[in-house]
């Protein structure tokens, strides 16, 4: 399922830019029990309980236990955080 940027949402980025800049402080150390970038045993049972790729990117949107929405990209698109996550997890 492909997920359409939003509207405002300026140009894609990149999802190694979108990891470096947002995600890394935490999923690169698993910091509060975030699943670690590559380990794809904890990303594997995180997407096994919210529904796929799709379930965890509505979770990221949202925001869960210490990750606020978007886990401070507010002007990441759906497709930007999507991507970070497949690049993360491993996942499609």
């Amino acid at each position: 399922m492909e997920v359409a940027a939003s509207a405002g949402g300026g140009d894609a980025k990149t999802p190694d830019s979108v990891i470096a800049k947002h995600c890394n402080a935490c999923h690169g150390t698993g910091l509060l029990g975030a699943p670690k970038i590559g380990d794809a045993a904890a990303w594997g049972e995180r997407s096994k309980k919210e529904g796929g790729v799709d379930g965890l990117l509505a979770k990221a949107i949202s925001g869960i236990n210490a990750m606020p929405p978007k886990g401070t990209c507010a002007d990441c698109s759906d497709a930007d955080l999507k991507g970070a996550i497949e690049k993360m997890s491993g996942l499609k």
